[in-house]
């Protein structure tokens, strides 16, 4: 007979369950006196019966009569064992306490054994076994025995030693018919778990009548014959048992196991019906279940189905996983969504379980790229590279190199190409082809983002190495032609767009058109009018007339080309033409019809454009212009009063601007001559008062002090001098007029160090002198050229002291440049209003508005960046760089100021084109609002679209997946989040803020 393991060294003498018959005296009491007393004999009958509740109340009173009895161990190891038969929460302690008080009870092994038994029962697995292996369990009654050793084998099992259950129960199965039936199920299960199938199998199918085990022994049965791939003796006992106990706790996994059958013998829709009946039963689906509904689905088209089931087996790095997604590819395939069939090949590609599944969805990956031509993050060269570098031998390696060079040609990663190419020892024609031509479009990329020197290194190189496409070479020296025409290197500008001329085939082009109103506008700017009117004619001739603000501007240049060499009946022509087309351009269309007309002394008619001007065109920049020029008019038509209003007009509603000078110093001129000398008087200190320090003040005296000696009060006039803000030098002194003549040539002459220490020289020598104005303005510009911070900003200041000085508005222009330069935006911004105001030109003008508008838009000044960039946007000649720059900042003000409509309409203008910064965060910007909007479809359409055109702008365009995989979460589309968030992973290289965005998303996911 098998002998129990005894663990403790001790062996305890087993002492029966009798009166002790040794005489002992208690508290003068004899010892049957307590062994015959009716509680001990009560409590021990009862307890012997099994009724441990009766049992209890006359053993503690034995205990309290006879505390010290020989028979108290006794009466307190039955209380402690009825404490356990009762399942009382305290009975651990209670045994416990009986241990301590008899450590050498004849019945500590039974003791341990219970509580023991009460560990198991609380799920201590652990310290169960400890007291089971400390008792001595062979001392126990057969049935109590089986009781212990049937717990000890249950908890060898919790605490996942197999074996060692596996060698109790089959003991216990010799030993015991009251659980021969538990062990030979658990003894099966043991060999189920270790893939000793037919000896499983066979203990199993013993148990297929048993009461207890008749529900749960065909579900191993059928698993068995599953894994031995039995399928019909699997699919017999699955629908046997569904038939017979459709709700039991195991119909679920026998819809499994029958979806399985049908899944393996090809029958995919009953494996559908099955599956489902099972995955809608169960909170958890097993992976493999979920992968074998998911290709049944496939196999029978059902393929967004198939998609999304597989897409639930992704929850592992392992085959499973790397088979579902290769499949997921092919289903989105068939779906047409190549988006998400690159991605979930890009997902099988990265793992390594099965090199052959790996080798077929790295094809694919690699092919859907090139069909969509994505290349967000590089990925389109990348993908074929490491597809011929990992599978060089692969039976798809000719077919993926052919593929390379077409990607090479088509994609929009053009670093990551130029890279590939240039690891490339002999490239053949083709390839030399596709770098030319990436070259190119690196080019016009640095172009679009206004980095101009880049731009011109890439086109150099793609010209050099241009015979192998002659379209491209052409295109590439149009662009060249552009950056020259951009940086003013005009002559370069000219041959560039000649060549271009020359070499393209394309004559149908706008491109070819334009180059000629390029042409035209350089020969302009270098003064040749007759060229210049040669090229502005052909692109008139070429030009389609759809685009109109150009043809109007090509007009207005033909205009000026006759107005410069005075031709101007040719010139009123091409300025009537002009304004006939609208646009913003008809303002200067009108400002010039009314010049020819007072040249060609039509004073009425000049006067009668200029009303229309203003009136038209309020905001126009001629407008001031056109003030001043109709005073004039009327000077010249001998009408005085009304030449006064129109000068009076101008100075009141344009005070700082230069003209309003000169028309305040006409109005006294205008009285003087009318010898209206009180008036003229008023009109000259007006002058002298508001523009102390300007030419036309001093000139104000000069006339003042005639019309004083004319009316014989030459005393007043000192009088009114000294009356006059400021220190006007009506005479100037020899020296000083010969020292600062003398640094004004050296400074022509360009002897820069020479001539600032002879500027300076003169301001110290005249502190106050006539010329000192000019000396700032000569020591600022020098301070300009020779990087001199804090020279500019001295020198500048003290020109912006003089009211009306000739130079505030060269002075305000490097003042305010030189502070934006520093980023001290708020001290830029106000001189930048002032120079708008102060602005003779249409160039300083718009220096004014840009750096008005990028001022206040560091400084947060939404309002300012709104009113400055409507009022610039509505000029046509302001370039395309800055007309993005400026959309911008107008939109985000738009946004700040939670205007969402407005800044939609400037978001989505600059999104048409995501080659440059703005044009990218644009396009993320707008599937944002209307992602914040909950208009869900609408923002996967825009970012989607996004992804297609792709940026160079990475940063944005990866914000855009964020966005996208933040959609499909809202739309409780969890799957596609993860895959764009899961590809944005491992695609993105950059270190920014993109990676902490991902990371929190996935966690949400898991």
């Amino acid at each position: 007979m098998y002998k129990y393991p005894i663990m403790k060294k001790n062996i305890i003498k087993i002492i029966s369950l009798v009166a002790c018959t040794v005489p002992v005296t208690v508290m003068g009491q004899s010892n049957e006196s307590i062994t015959f007393s009716p509680q001990y004999k009560e409590g021990k009958y009862l307890y012997s019966e099994g009724n441990y509740a009766a049992a209890m109340i006359p053993l503690k009173d034995c205990l309290r009569l006879y505390p010290e009895s020989t028979f108290t161990p006794e009466v307190e190891y039955m209380i402690a064992c009825s404490a356990y038969e009762l399942k009382d929460k305290n009975s651990t302690a209670i045994l416990r306490n009986y241990l301590e008080s008899n450590p050498d009870s004849p019945y500590a092994y039974r003791v341990y054994a219970l509580i023991a038994s009460n560990y198991f029962f609380e799920e201590k697995y652990d310290e169960a076994l400890a007291l089971y292996n400390s008792s001595n369990l062979e001392k126990l009654a057969d049935t109590e025995r089986a009781d212990m050793l049937y717990r000890m084998a249950i908890a060898y099992m919790k605490t996942g030693n197999s074996k060692e259950a596996a060698i109790w129960f089959a003991t216990l199965k010799e030993t015991s018919s009251k659980y021969e039936a538990d062990c030979t199920y658990y003894i099966s299960y043991i060999r189920y778990t270790q893939q000793r199938y037919d000896e499983a199998l066979e203990g199993f199918l013993s148990l297929r009548n048993n009461l207890k085990y008749k529900e749960l022994a065909p579900y191993y049965t059928a698993e068995i014959y599953l894994l031995q791939k039995q399928y019909a003796s699997a699919q017999e006992i699955a629908l046997n048992y569904l038939s017979s106990y459709p709700s039991s706790r195991y119909s679920e996994e026998m819809q499994r196991i029958l979806g399985e059958t049908y899944y393996q013998t090809g029958d995919y829709h009953r494996a559908i019906q099955a599956f489902e009946k099972y995955t809608g039963s169960v909170s958890a689906p097993r992976r493999d279940a979920l992968y074998m509904l998911g290709l049944s689905y496939f196999h029978t088209n059902v393929y967004s189905k198939a998609a999304s089931t597989l897409g639930e087996v992704t929850t592992a790095d392992d085959a499973l996983t790397q088979n579902a997604y290769l499949h997921m590819g092919f289903a989105y395939l068939q779906l047409a969504d190549k988006n998400k069939a690159r991605m979930a090949f890009e997902q099988a590609a990265r793992s390594n379980a099965d090199l052959k599944t790996k080798e077929q969805a790295a094809y694919n990956y690699a092919l859907t790229i090139h069909e969509t031509s994505f290349s967000g993050f590089g990925e389109s060269v990348t993908a074929f590279e490491n597809f011929l570098n990992q599978f060089p031998q692969s039976a798809y390696a000719e077919k993926v190199s052919e593929y390379l060079i077409d990607v090479y040609m088509s994609t929009r990663s053009y670093e990551a190409a130029l890279k590939s190419i240039e690891r490339i020892s002999a490239p053949g024609r083709r390839i030399m082809e596709a770098k030319q031509r990436i070259l190119f479009q690196l080019g016009t990329q640095a172009f679009a983002n206004s980095q101009y020197d880049e731009a011109s290194a890439y086109l150099n190189r793609s010209i050099q190495i241009g015979q192998y496409n002659a379209q491209t070479k052409a295109e590439a020296l149009y662009w060249k032609g552009e950056i020259d025409y951009r940086t003013q290197r005009y002559q370069s500008a000219s041959d560039n767009f000649r060549s271009f001329l020359d070499l393209t085939a394309n004559r149908q082009s706008e491109m070819y058109t334009l180059a000629h109103y390029n042409l035209g506008y350089i020969a302009f700017n270098l003064k040749n009018y007759q060229q210049a009117e040669s090229w502005f004619t052909k692109y008139l001739q070429l030009e389609k007339a759809t685009n109109r603000s150009t043809l109007a501007d090509a007009n207005n240049r033909l205009g000026d080309c006759n107005f410069h060499v005075r031709n101007f009946n040719a010139a009123k022509q091409y300025y009537a033409k002009a304004r006939s087309m609208g646009g913003a351009s008809a303002d200067y269309s009108y400002y010039q019809l009314a010049l020819v007309s007072g040249l060609q002394k039509d004073y009425n008619g000049k006067i009668t454009l200029l009303n229309q001007l203003t009136e038209q065109y309020p905001e126009s920049p001629y407008v001031i212009n056109g003030l001043y020029e109709k005073g004039r008019s009327y000077v010249q038509l001998g009408n005085n009063k009304q030449a006064i209003n129109a000068f009076r007009e101008l100075a009141n509603k344009f005070p700082e601007n230069a003209l309003s000078r000169k028309a305040a110093a006409e109005i006294g001129l205008l009285h003087y001559q009318n010898e209206e000398y009180s008036q003229a008087i008023e009109a000259y200190k007006l002058v002298a008062t508001q523009y102390p320090g300007s030419e036309e003040a001093k000139l104000a005296l000069r006339d003042l002090k005639s019309i004083y000696t004319d009316i014989n009060k030459v005393d007043e006039f000192a009088a009114v001098v000294s009356s006059l803000p400021g220190d006007i030098h009506f005479d100037v002194n020899e020296q000083d007029s010969l020292t600062y003549i003398a640094a004004e040539r050296i400074f022509t002459r360009k002897q820069i160090p020479q001539a600032k220490e002879s500027f300076t020289k003169y301001l110290q020598s005249f502190p106050a002198g006539a010329y000192r104005e000019y000396a700032h303005y000569y020591l600022a510009r020098i301070g300009q050229e020779q990087n001199d911070e804090e020279a500019v900003l001295t020198h500048t200041a003290r020109i912006l002291e003089v009211n009306g000085s000739r130079f505030t508005e060269e002075a305000l222009v490097m003042r305010a440049e030189l502070l934006y330069k520093r980023q001290q935006y708020a001290e830029a911004l106000p001189l930048y209003k002032q120079l708008k105001a102060h602005a003779g030109s249409v160039s300083h003008r718009l220096t004014a508005q840009i750096g008005i508008i990028r001022s206040a838009y560091k400084t947060k000044n939404d309002a300012d960046v709104i009113h400055a960039a409507t009022s610039l946007l509505v000029e046509e000649k302001i370039t395309p760089e800055v007309k993005n720059e400026v959309t911008y900042y107008r939109a985000k003000a738009y946004l700040n100021q939670k205007a969402d409509g407005n800044a939609m309409n400037d978001l989505k203008t600059l999104a048409k084109d995501t080659r440059n910064v703005y044009g990218a965060e644009a396009k993320y910007l707008v599937g944002q609002i209307l992602f914040d909007q909950k208009d869900y479809a609408a923002a996967e359409k825009e970012i989607l679209d996004f992804i297609d055109q792709s940026t160079p702008h990475t940063y944005w365009l990866a914000r855009g997946f964020v966005l996208l995989s933040d959609i499909y979460m809202a739309t409780n589309k969890k799957l596609d989040a993860r895959q764009y968030l899961l590809s944005l992973q491992q695609n993105y290289q950059a270190n920014d803020d993109i990676k902490g965005m991902i990371e929190s998303r996935l966690n949400k996911l898991k």
